[in-house]
């Protein structure tokens, strides 16, 4: 066996660290690829409609809906369409109290 020169001990280095060099590099590379996959719209809408996807947002979802459903129907029943700036303010005063009974009792 032999024994290294100091130049050759320097290249030895030179070459583990240029190929530690490549590996970062393509290790950064595919970071990087991940992170425009990961925020493509498309996978976006995906993520969202994922995490929307649970038992709790529906309910919650369902509850919001029929609150604000209930209101609106009570004005266009109670009031209707009137070209009257009080009676159209009474009626959207009804429609926000509806809205927000029902919504504590569905709660």
């Amino acid at each position: 066996m032999r024994t290294l020169t100091p130049t050759q001990k320097l290249n030895n280095a030179i070459e583990l660290l240029e190929q530690k060099q490549k590996e970062e590099f393509l290790e950064v590379k595919n970071q990087l690829d991940s992170l425009f996959e990961s925020i493509k719209p498309v996978n976006l809408l995906n993520k969202t409609l994922k995490d929307f996807n649970t038992p709790e947002t529906k309910t919650n979802l369902i509850n919001s809906v029929t609150s604000v459903a209930s209101g609106y129907i009570s004005r266009k029943f109670l009031i209707g369409d009137t070209t009257n700036i009080f009676k159209k303010i009474a009626g959207y005063t009804l429609q926000y109290a509806v809205t927000k009974f029902i919504s504590k009792k569905i709660n």
